[in-house]
């Protein structure tokens, strides 16, 4: 049973969200205003809590930091309702706490579908709580008394072994933890993306942030929020020491030096994988090139035995005929006839120089393809190496978007 508590004052909206969610799995408690919902909370305890953003009294982004503030109710999933659905009004919202964002009017389904994922969340992120504290806790005491440059000098040699995109990311946010900073982070490899957080969660507007954020722009911060830019990377840092100035600005110097260095093995792991899947592209067609040559064998063999036994048969013919008759001018007609047919028929059924052609035609296709494409990974990586050793550095406060 899934428990929602509802914070809205639009009577309207209380009865569409009542049909659309009450059920035999889920319960719906509602409070008129923000004050009225910090009180019900903690008693009620739900699962998700559905926000309205402009309520009489305190709004729902008020209600939202107070909620977060109390110890009962500062990790409940929290969806805001709101007619507004800028990249600003989604960022004020993800800054207050929020975990995702609706906007009026919305489709039942939708607001189902939302419910649904919110509510899985929740229940990993208690599962995982308690291991990524324990995690986090024996990876800053390993590292205790290590400078700030010196963990990103580990981070720098280390990223040169890892194998894999998910090594990699597990090392960035190992080292951003010893930074005491969480983050996310979207990744773009393979013209796929895909989503990594040090905590193992990316909550739904996390990811609308990433996307929506300007790319081109090495630093978009927003509150305690940071978004770092690089092509293949985006990382969201979760809690920027904003407080501390000068730590605040040891982290902008340091954090570009972090995403850089995965960006540059991000390059080289999408190579790789792009090789692999042409070494598995070339095995295929060698492979194909086998069969082709088979094929051609096993035509050759049966045409010579066909061709074989029309031979035998027409000379079989032309000896009767002869046993029958003389060798008057007709019966020379006839058997130079029967000759030359019985040779064209062996030469039509022994030449198989357009099967073989065909065969050298598609092999030659293949192994062009392949080499083409060789070449084209092979000059991408070699591009995107220069891009990064000659790139000038961006990272001024004049490539600083601020919200």
């Amino acid at each position: 049973m899934i428990t929602i508590l509802a914070i809205d004052d639009d009577p309207f909206i209380q009865k569409v969200i009542t049909k659309a969610l009450v059920s035999e799995q889920s319960t719906v408690v509602f409070a008129n205003s923000g004050e009225q919902g910090i009180e019900k909370a903690p008693e009620v305890n739900p699962d998700v809590i559905i926000l309205d953003v402009e309520m009489p009294g305190i709004n729902g982004y008020q209600t939202c930091e107070k909620l977060r503030q109390l110890e009962a109710t500062k990790h409940i999933p929290v969806i805001f309702l709101s007619a507004h659905s800028s990249l600003e009004e989604r960022m004020k919202g993800y800054e207050v706490g929020g975990d995702d964002y609706l906007s009026k009017p919305f489709e039942s389904d939708n607001l189902k579908a939302k419910i649904a994922v919110l509510s899985k969340f929740q229940h990993q992120r208690k599962e995982l709580v308690d291991q990524f504290q324990m995690a986090q806790q024996a990876a800053v005491t390993a590292l205790t008394g290590s400078s700030e440059l010196g963990l990103a000098m580990q981070f720098l040699e280390k990223s040169l072994s890892f194998d894999s995109l998910e090594e990699l990311m597990f090392g960035l946010f190992e080292c951003a933890a010893r930074f005491d900073l969480g983050a996310c982070a979207m990744v773009r490899v393979a013209n796929n993306i895909q989503w990594f957080a040090s905590d193992l969660d990316v909550s739904p507007i996390e990811k609308e942030l990433l996307e929506m954020s300007d790319h081109s722009v090495r630093f978009v911060d927003f509150g305690h929020q940071t978004i770092v830019n690089y092509p293949r990377v985006s990382l969201l840092v979760r809690n920027m020491p904003i407080e501390e100035a000068d730590r605040y600005g040891r982290m902008k110097d340091i954090l570009p030096v972090l995403v850089s260095a995965a960006n540059v093995k991000l390059s080289a792991i999408e190579t790789k994988l792009s090789l692999n899947q042409q070494n598995e592209d070339m095995l295929s067609s060698f492979m194909n090139i086998r069969r082709y040559l088979y094929h051609l064998g096993a035509t050759i063999i049966s045409n010579r035995r066909e061709g074989k036994g029309k031979a035998d048969k027409q000379l079989l013919e032309v000896h009767s005929q002869l046993l029958r008759m003389g060798l008057d001018e007709d019966q020379e007609d006839f058997l130079l006839e029967r000759i030359d047919e019985l040779a064209n028929d062996l030469v039509s059924n022994l030449d198989a120089g357009q099967e073989i052609r065909d065969v050298l035609s598609l092999t030659m296709t293949d192994l062009k393809s392949l080499i083409i494409n060789q070449e084209h990974i092979l000059s991408n990586f070699e591009q995107s190496q220069k891009v990064i050793d000659s790139k000038p550095d961006n990272s001024s406060d004049d490539n600083i978007e601020l919200f």
